[in-house]
């Protein structure tokens, strides 16, 4: 497997968080065009006709809280990598960043359950961003064991 060090896979992962957030911003400006259409695709289940204007606004503020959780996760996931970048891995900010990102994995979770009324494959997604969520907990709780350490250890020396 190819093995590409640490400060390179830090560079990239900082560019792929820039690109994301900038597709973001973009969306931010297209994203009633592309919540109309998934509105109005038949999917089989039900009829779309069904839903109610207040429902299509719901759905509207729905997919502007799904991109505004997403570009503040990716905000603390940016500054969660230029700690990395900088050597401050186990500390005290860095676990704030990641239970953070955490909770916004969670509140999607919620969203894409919401949506859930509407869209019956938006339940698959609610279970992956609580699945992510819970598995970002899980990584939090072991950097912040690592932290405690780290400074017990640095007291002891």
């Amino acid at each position: 497997m190819l093995k590409i060090s640490s400060r390179l896979s830090t560079r990239i992962s900082i560019i792929l968080a820039v690109i994301f957030l900038i597709g973001c911003i973009v969306c931010a400006f297209v994203l009633p065009k592309v919540t109309n259409t998934f509105i109005n695709v038949d999917d089989g289940i039900g009829s779309r006709d069904e839903i109610t204007l207040g429902g299509r606004v719901f759905v509207h503020i729905l997919a502007y809280a799904i991109l505004l959780d997403a570009i503040l996760a990716d905000i603390m996931l940016l500054f969660l990598l230029m700690r990395v970048k900088n050597s401050l891995v186990f500390t005290e900010i860095s676990v704030a960043l990641i239970r953070g990102v955490s909770w916004c994995c969670m509140f999607l979770g919620l969203i894409f359950g919401l949506l859930c009324i509407y869209f019956q494959l938006a339940a698959l997604f609610a279970f992956a961003g609580v699945f992510l969520g819970i598995c970002l907990r899980v990584t939090k709780n072991v950097i912040e064991q690592a932290t405690i350490i780290k400074s017990e250890n640095d007291l002891t020396v």
